[in-house]
């Protein structure tokens, strides 16, 4: 083990100008030794317990130099960092050893998928995985995730869609809710009312997955500016006042065939229009 790590470690020096070598020794104490330790308690031979660790190291150091792992004090977080210091080392001993590799395999491929992703599909994953300790659900995670929101819904809102309020200030206290555009069928970004630079650049932004029940995204990173839709182009706002008092006042929309989004004046909430 120690031989592999000073190995690798070496032709990592010579390959990634951004090898983080505090990040290696972090990986390696931590989520590392636990693996090893789970996979031991497992019962697991010696050689199998030693084929995984290399590939997980391996993947680990190429994951670290090509920034994909990124330290906890960034303050930053992605699915490969999420994945191999708490999925992997708590989750693969736990499965059959038959899957064990192909699974670490399909971990490693999906994290360098998302790298190249839109940020809404990467927190998508991010909000979902956080909330899991089992890598067996992932495959049928990532397959509900490609339906539900890269596939075009096949409900449409109709004429009596669902209200559901989204409160926005979960992620951000201060965030007023401005103006809005949609960045996939189901998935909506949000413009803060007064914290946008000029040319609509550090604008503050939150999205939301309008699915069931609706998932908070996070920051956006957005530097669109979307127009202001005005309350006369979206001709559901009186009958949804009508059915929701408090629904009034409104500042901005959007909605496209399959969910709509409204923003209010004095409120932190998202109204989102669901298909019944």
């Amino acid at each position: 083990m120690a031989d592999l790590v000073a190995e690798l470690e070496q032709q990592a020096r010579a390959r990634f100008v951004r090898w983080d070598p505090a990040l290696w020794r972090e990986l390696i104490q931590g989520p590392a030794a636990e693996l090893l330790e789970s996979l031991q308690a497992a019962g697991l031979p010696g050689s199998h317990c030693q084929a995984l660790i290399e590939g997980y190291l391996r993947l680990g150091c190429e994951g670290i130099g090509l920034g994909y792992l990124v330290p906890a004090s960034s303050g930053a977080t992605s699915f490969l960092t999420l994945a191999w210091t708490r999925l992997v080392p708590k989750g693969l001993a736990a499965l059959p050893a038959a899957r064990q590799a192909q699974t670490l395999a399909e971990c490693w491929n999906l994290g360098e998928n998302l790298e190249s992703s839109p940020l809404w599909l990467k927190r998508i994953f991010l909000r979902l995985c956080d909330d899991t300790s089992s890598l067996g659900s992932l495959p049928a995670l990532v397959a509900d995730v490609a339906r539900r929101a890269l596939e075009e819904p096949s409900g449409r809102l109709g004429a009596q869609p669902r209200i559901v309020w989204v409160h926005l200030a979960q992620e951000d206290h201060r965030f007023l809710p401005g103006t809005l555009h949609f960045v996939a069928p189901t998935v909506v970004c949000v413009h803060d009312r007064h914290r946008t630079a000029a040319g609509g650049r550090d604008a503050a932004t939150q999205g939301a997955w309008l699915t069931d029940p609706p998932l908070l995204l996070g920051p956006m990173g957005c530097g669109e500016m979307p127009a202001k839709e005005t309350p006369e182009s979206f001709q559901r706002l009186e009958d949804l006042t009508r059915r929701d008092p408090r629904a009034e006042d409104w500042f901005a929309t959007a909605a496209n065939e399959w969910r709509a989004g409204v923003t209010l004046d004095t409120s932190q909430f998202l109204v989102a229009l669901l298909p019944a």
